[in-house]
């Protein structure tokens, strides 16, 4: 198994992965990226987001994409993890783990002042992963989120609620 970063020819598998997670997650509807997305997400002008991959025998296997985040309380910048998946032909071998550790590298290198990500209440195998090698599950804090749309209405309310 090696672990390296994605590049530009990887996409295509990348996305396809992508895919499956979104699948596992019952969320399949909601992919609407394309190859261009991430070519400009991970190897445009200005890159939003990084990703590792997994291969075996040139066979890309799993992934994580992971992007800097900075906390206020800390004064430092820190690492989201967004994915970490693992084809289910090759769970249960380490390769999460190792994908999990090798982002973990990543942030400490960078002295990064935190390592984030989420997990869906209903995914123990992963939860249980997440907390062996050392992971805090913080029950109080929810995510919020506007997608797309509702990022455009609440951002022209201002202009509207001041008329």
């Amino acid at each position: 198994m090696k672990i390296r970063p994605v590049t530009e020819s990887d996409i295509p598998d990348l996305l396809q992965m992508i895919r499956e997670l979104a699948e596992f997650e019952k969320l399949l509807d909601q992919v609407v990226a394309t190859e261009e997305d991430y070519r400009a997400a991970l190897f445009g002008e200005k890159p939003t987001a990084e990703a590792l991959v997994a291969e075996k025998s040139g066979e890309l296997v799993a992934y994580a994409i992971f992007f800097s985040t900075f906390s206020s309380f800390l004064g430092r910048a820190g690492i989201w993890l967004e994915d970490v998946y693992v084809r289910p032909s090759f769970r249960k071998q380490g390769v999460g783990r190792d994908l999990l550790r090798e982002v973990g590298s990543i942030a400490k290198d960078r002295g990064a002042g935190r390592y984030e990500w989420c997990v869906l209440d209903w995914n123990q195998n992963a939860i249980d992963l997440y907390t062996r090698v050392g992971g805090e599950i913080l029950d109080e804090w929810r995510i919020v989120r506007m997608n797309e749309s509702a990022i455009a209405t609440f951002a022209d309310s201002a202009n509207t609620a001041d008329s």
